[in-house]
């Protein structure tokens, strides 16, 4: 197919057209009418010879040729609007769209200000906050699906940069009537005397504190596992349980709930959380505003 007789606007279509499933939501979004978007999709199916997106119960849905053609569309359009964004960027007028990976431990420590500085300062941007972490967070990155990752990434490759968030130590916690809420710091007996809850999906590798147990032909019992740090106060609140976690959410819920912070028996290494995005972002001016403001309060 010969690009200089190919109308750039029918990629629009395609990327409207697979993003909302219907055709009339896609026009509305394009600000273009219905018949001129079935228009447009007949002419794109004619130079592509494939029907792309076939109506079903559950709207258009896309063929293998559109699943094909879907991420290098997606792809070049973005990197087109990203570089021409970058020529006129005021953040009081941008309607940019940041895409943030985030775990759930940590969005509390930073969201809140986030939200609070763009509603201020860009109120016509806005924010997609994901939970992807480690491999999946740096696929996602690479293929322009997020713009940056918030976590504990052990290795880096050297197409992200990165900067230090903050590094915390690990402590835990229990509700204030628990039989070892008086100690400041717990013994090694009476920690592994307790009964646990574990806050980690399924798939995570063992906690910091496991692996260091296991080094020392030890381990603790894990009572409750859940995948949600926000069930964890009404647990921890309704049961004899130890929570062992990094110090600043630790203190989070402690003031908010009333839980006691305690010493762990051994020294863990310390969490570094880091802010990750690819280095093609690196320099461009929408992407190093919002970056200075993705901190902890």
């Amino acid at each position: 197919m010969n690009i200089k007789n190919f109308d750039l606007n029918l990629l629009l279509v395609f990327r409207t057209v697979f993003e909302e499933k219907n055709v009339t939501k896609a026009s509305k979004k394009l600000g273009i009418t219905q018949p001129a978007m079935s228009n447009a999709l007949n002419r794109l199916r004619y130079l592509v010879k494939d029907e792309l997106f076939i109506r079903g119960p559950r709207g258009m849905r896309p063929t293998q040729r559109a699943m094909d053609l879907s991420l290098p569309i997606t792809n070049a359009l973005n990197n087109l609007e990203l570089a021409l964004s970058s020529l006129n960027f005021t953040p009081e007028t941008t309607k940019k769209l940041y895409r943030i990976s985030i775990t759930d431990d940590v969005a509390p420590l930073i969201l809140p200000n986030l939200i609070n500085f763009l509603e201020k300062k860009s109120p016509n941007s806005s924010l997609r906050i994901r939970s992807e972490q480690g491999n999946e967070a740096l696929k996602l990155l690479d293929i322009n699906e997020l713009d940056f990752a918030v976590g504990r990434f052990e290795i880096i490759p050297s197409r992200f940069g990165s900067i230090d968030l903050f590094i915390e130590k690990y402590v835990c916690i229990m509700r204030k009537n628990h039989p070892l809420a008086d100690d400041e710091k717990l013994s090694i007996e009476q920690y592994l005397s307790a009964k646990h809850l574990r806050v980690a999906p399924s798939n995570a590798p063992a906690a910091p504190i496991d692996r260091s147990l296991s080094q020392l032909n030890l381990e603790r019992e894990i009572f409750v596992r859940i995948d949600l740090l926000t069930l964890a106060p009404s647990i921890l609140e309704s049961a004899d349980l130890i929570l062992t976690l990094p110090s600043k959410t630790a203190q989070r819920m402690a003031n908010n709930y009333g839980f006691v912070i305690s010493e762990l028996p051994i020294e863990l290494e310390k969490r570094q959380t880091k802010l990750l995005w690819h280095k093609e972002l690196t320099n461009h001016p929408t992407f190093e505003w919002i970056k200075k403001q993705i901190k902890p309060d």
